[in-house]
């Protein structure tokens, strides 16, 4: 079995989390790691492991639908590489008003954020690199979309 580096902007969309699949098989969290064609997968410097629904030992499939649905998600260290964000964003009680425009998930206590509905929300292409700076940084050309009174989303 071998387990796959992703791209920070790749979404979890057939995938589920091997933590929580593992707790309701009532497993040991690395047992995957022994299963024949299983397909897993993580993001850089990560810990965290996804794996692929369509992969999963045939005496656990029925426990797929149990699981929670990763569908758009990111997890949050790899939204914050991917568009230049401090993780202290993403802290409720740092007050940030970017935390009350990003739709953020905990599961098993692992914090995710829905990346494909952030795009949406400002009708951006999945395929765009994105990035959020301070609005003062950006060139007077440059292509962005003010997101609070201090922060802007940059693409391109």
């Amino acid at each position: 079995m071998n387990i796959y580096q992703i791209s920070d902007n790749f979404t979890l969309d057939n995938y589920i989390l091997a933590k929580e699949l593992m707790r309701l098989a009532n497993l040991s969290p690395n047992a995957f790691r022994y299963w024949k064609k299983c397909v897993a997968v993580k993001y850089y410097k990560s810990r965290v492991v996804f794996l692929h629904k369509k992969y999963i030992h045939e005496k656990y499939t029925d426990l797929i639908d149990k699981c929670s649905s990763l569908e758009g998600l990111v997890q949050s260290s790899a939204f914050c590489r991917c568009t230049n964000l401090s993780s202290s964003h993403l802290t409720k009680s740092n007050h940030s008003k970017i935390y009350d425009i990003l739709n953020i998930e905990v599961i098993e206590g692992i914090k995710f954020i829905n990346f494909k509905k952030f795009l949406a929300q400002y009708n951006l292409d999945y395929t765009y690199t994105v990035y959020i700076e301070k609005c003062k940084y950006f060139a007077p050309l440059e292509k962005k979309i003010k997101l609070t009174k201090k922060l802007c989303l940059g693409y391109y």
